[in-house]
């Protein structure tokens, strides 16, 4: 019989420590989680997985918190980048924001390269492999409209909800792929949006482009029933602002929603209806 992978690589101390770790669920572990079923002290439970890492059998998230990977096979960060913005977000409070909120509300199936993470403190960008987390900051007075969300069946995460992703998307397109990828997710989940959730959030939400573009496309794709009070939340904000704010500086103004529409509207519908 062939010997497990670890076995042939590193010997049995190594594949046993995470053969052992990979059955509790403890793909991503802690130096004390390890320490235990080592046998040794933290000091010399370091040296061991430097030389793991070293390997290219575990990354470093951070101190004294590491992921198993296993070469050969598919990333492990592929699926386990929400615990990753968890841990790395730890002791904060935190949620998965934008396009990486999209992604684990089934909004797009797009390859992850970047991971937004919302948090009460600023951050520098991490890189983790061929991976980015990136942090943004908000007062505190901004910070809701999260949830739980299981990454496995051990973890949880924090995550903005269905309708904080969209207006976080509306806010800044840039960091969800675009106005028509948010326009997309907005088609897609027509159904599971909370659509007096996202009145009140609406009214509340902190940038009221954000609110101008989610009317001009509840028309546009004719789920205008939904938008009925949101141009009253708009109505003491008489500027102008680009559908798209990566687009051409110039286009037709739209005072229903004091929108200047600088960007191809049938390939808007295109993009969304297919």
């Amino acid at each position: 019989m062939e010997k497990p992978f670890f076995t042939k690589t590193l010997g049995p101390i190594s594949a046993q420590l995470i053969d052992i770790l990979e059955k509790r669920g403890n793909t991503l572990f802690t130096l004390g989680e390890a320490s235990a079923v080592y046998g040794h002290n933290r000091s010399k439970t370091s040296t061991f997985l430097s030389t793991l890492v070293k390997r290219g059998l575990l990354t470093r998230i951070k101190s004294g918190s590491y992921l198993i990977l296993r070469r050969g096979q598919e990333n492990a960060q592929l699926t386990n980048w929400p615990i990753i913005a968890r841990e790395l977000a730890s002791p904060h409070d935190y949620f998965i924001s934008h396009y990486s909120a999209m992604r684990l509300h089934g909004m797009t199936t797009h390859p992850l390269f970047d991971v937004y993470i919302t948090l009460s403190k600023r951050r520098r960008a991490q890189q983790i492999g061929n991976m980015t987390y990136h942090f943004l900051y908000i007062k505190p007075e901004h910070f809701w409209g999260s949830e739980f969300y299981w990454a496995t069946k051990q973890d949880k995460v924090y995550v903005s909800n269905i309708e904080r992703t969209l207006l976080d998307g509306l806010e800044r397109p840039d960091l969800c792929g675009g106005i028509k990828e948010v326009a997309r997710g907005i088609w897609v989940k027509q159904k599971e949006i909370d659509w007096e959730k996202m009145t009140q959030y609406a009214k509340h939400f902190h940038k009221k482009a954000a609110i101008k573009r989610l009317g001009f496309i509840l028309d546009l794709l004719n789920l205008g029933i939904h938008c009925e009070h949101l141009v009253e939340f708009i109505s003491s904000a008489k500027d102008y602002i680009f559908l798209d704010p990566n687009g051409p500086q110039e286009g037709k103004y739209l005072s229903r929603w004091h929108i200047k529409l600088n960007m191809n509207i049938e390939e808007l519908k295109t993009s969304v209806w297919g």
